[in-house]
């Protein structure tokens, strides 16, 4: 008998001895071999197996562990979760993992991707739908472009609806499949997107004197608010008529950002304040300074936590659980201003004119992973959606996105 033949017989059980699996494994044996597999391999796959591993693995302790490796020394979640959500820890993990994956190796993992000739100016709106597959821009130019993102074995179509407004287009957003552009012309136009490009539906002609500088929407409630250079913030019920629901003036100089939720309207303006709307006792809830020496120019806001970008390339963090106040901030890796941020469980994102993008973890404070260079000049935004990041600003459009994506799409 050769000596594998003897070892293979020596492991193998006796007669009557039922086989050693997976289950019979004491606790800490079964824990250390999971550590050698992803966290969506365990959660999606091996948590589902049977009642036995779903028990082991539904302990937050071991999802805590796991993110403190990921990223040691520092706090996460950045603000505590206001509500108990037994999955919070679990999917934390897998998006962390994927996140730290992706941007750790990005020239491995990411492909880049660059849109040139769609516009021929900077490029202030940015839209991705659909998955990350369409991406919709407005530009200086006046006009909308149509991306469609293709596989690597085909060619991106892009279709033009030019002169879309009378004046530059400032910024997008969506509700379902309806595009709303605001501009300098003081309008908002709806667009039905569709598989032959954007259908014009209606324009909302603004009863305020200045240019229209930001849009956003809160598809929940299928409502969608405006901010202008004569510091006004105007609310639309998308399914109503052209008369807002809601104006109210709470800023001294020009609103640049918003941002809205089913509970609050937030508005940054170039007085150095962040005002709140609450939306539910429809009325002005207070006006935050973020700072006596900048002024807001980005923000994203999320249930429990609210991140603003300013001039002076630092980063704020709002509380809603505490009436918005300022509890944190952090000097970012930014030489100038910051244009876009973005946060979610598995990553920050902020975009600055120094023509870069900083990749970092959703932490206390954020830890780098990677640094991404825009090549055409100051970036005016960026959008983030199912791992798909878009970056705009003269001219060009530049997208990254996981190049496994490309194989299967």
């Amino acid at each position: 008998m050769s000596d594998e033949e003897q070892l293979v017989s020596n492991c193998s059980p006796e007669d009557g001895d039922e086989p050693l699996n997976l289950q019979d494994l004491p606790v800490e044996v079964f824990l250390h071999i999971c550590s050698f597999l992803d966290a969506s391999s365990l959660v999606h796959g091996l948590s589902l197996a049977c009642k036995q591993f779903h028990e082991i693995l539904n302990d937050d302790s071991i999802w805590r562990v796991r993110i403190s490796q990921i990223w040691p020394n520092v706090n996460y979640p950045t603000l505590p979760s206001a509500d108990h959500d037994e999955l919070f820890w679990k999917l934390s993990c897998v998006a962390i993992e994927r996140q730290a994956k992706l941007w750790r190796n990005t020239s491995d993992q990411m492909e880049r991707i660059r849109l040139n000739n769609i516009h021929y100016s900077t490029i202030d709106g940015l839209l991705l739908m659909h998955k990350g597959t369409v991406c919709i821009s407005g530009g200086r130019d006046r006009s909308l472009v149509l991306c469609k993102l293709s596989s690597e074995e085909e060619q991106n179509s892009c279709m033009s609806v030019i002169n879309a407004h009378d004046g530059w287009i400032w910024d997008l957003t969506a509700i379902n499949d309806t595009i709303y552009s605001c501009s300098w012309d003081r309008s908002v136009k709806a667009w039905s997107l569709t598989s032959t490009g954007l259908i014009p539906l209606t324009t909302y002609e603004m009863i305020v004197s200045g240019a229209l500088l930001c849009v956003t929407s809160c598809p929940e409630l299928e409502l969608f608010a405006t901010g202008s250079y004569c510091k006004s913030v105007l609310v639309f019920d998308s399914r109503a008529g052209h008369t807002p629901i809601v104006k109210c003036q709470p800023h001294n100089r020009a609103v640049i950002r918003i941002a809205m939720n089913s509970n609050y309207i937030l508005s940054a303006s170039e007085d150095k304040t962040v005002h709140v709307w609450d939306q539910r006792a429809g009325r002005s809830m207070k006006s935050i300074t973020i700072s006596k020496e900048s002024f807001p120019m980005s923000m994203c806001m999320q249930k429990d936590i609210v991140y603003v970008g300013d001039s002076a390339a630092k980063l704020h963090v709002l509380d809603p659980k505490q009436n918005f106040e300022p509890v944190k901030s952090y000097r970012t890796a930014h030489e100038k201003s910051i244009t876009g941020v973005y946060i979610d469980s598995g990553c920050l994102i902020t975009s600055s004119l120094d023509r870069t993008v900083q990749i970092s973890s959703p932490t206390d404070p954020p830890q780098p992973l990677t640094s991404l260079h825009y090549s055409n000049g100051e970036i005016a935004s960026i959008d983030y959606q199912n791992e798909v990041l878009a970056v705009s600003g003269p001219d060009a459009i530049e997208i990254w996105r996981p190049k496994a994506r490309t194989k299967c799409s």
